[in-house]
């Protein structure tokens, strides 16, 4: 008859197994916590059991980490981030290069990091006329502005202050993202893709209208 011991093991396990069953998300890890509870069932010493456990504990982790990352390459391309969704297809696709835990950890979060980078960069582009759009009006506001023609010098150079504070910024954004991507320029274009367009309250008309004279003022 099996030891206590063993049979805690057998609950534990079997309670491991049961928590992913019937979750399209997590297939992988039930296939895999599914075999290592059917080994504590086949073997009735923990020596044994020992003896033949081979990598299925470590399967366990790698399928934990294949369902994650499944599941965030499905939401992303749901939502339409293929930059975000980048970063879990390039973990899935060097999963099975590896057997060692420590390396597979490694990995994901060098790819991780990696991919926090690429999404910064486009971040910078795609969000840069968004938040340059306040300042885009105030130049405007201050071109059109019917004032006496003593202060109109005044409006002027708001124009030109504003401008210069544009400029200045995308010139240190570039700065600091060319100090991880050799070569980076903002592509401000990048704010009719979905994942920026659709947190942009205005018509199209308007961001076409904004966006050209965002480019001409940083030289695009």
């Amino acid at each position: 008859m099996a030891d206590q011991r063993l049979e805690e093991y057998r609950a534990y396990y079997k309670a491991r197994t049961e928590r992913y069953a019937g979750n399209p998300h997590r297939k992988h890890s039930y296939e895999a916590e599914k075999k290592l509870s059917d080994l504590f069932d086949r073997y009735d010493t923990l020596e044994e059991i020992g003896q033949n456990l081979g990598h299925l504990n470590v399967d366990c982790a790698f399928a934990g980490e294949r369902d994650q990352y499944e599941m965030e390459s499905e939401y992303y391309e749901s939502v339409q981030e293929p930059i975000r969704k980048k970063g879990a297809d390039d973990i899935l696709a060097n999963l099975d290069k590896y057997t060692d835990l420590n390396d597979m950890m490694t990995m994901v979060t060098d790819q991780t990091n990696k991919n926090s980078v690429e999404v910064m960069s486009d971040e910078g582009s795609g969000k840069a006329l968004l938040e340059n759009w306040k300042r885009i009006d105030e130049i405007d506001i201050f071109n059109n502005a019917v004032v006496p023609a003593k202060y109109k010098s005044n409006m002027m150079e708001s124009v030109a202050n504003t401008k210069k504070s544009i400029v200045e910024d995308v010139k240190s954004t570039e700065d600091t993202l060319g100090k991880w991507i050799e070569g980076w320029r903002m592509k401000p274009e990048l704010t009719r893709e979905y994942r920026y367009r659709h947190i942009i309250p205005f018509s199209d008309e308007e961001l076409e209208e904004h966006l050209k004279k965002f480019k001409n003022i940083i030289n695009r």
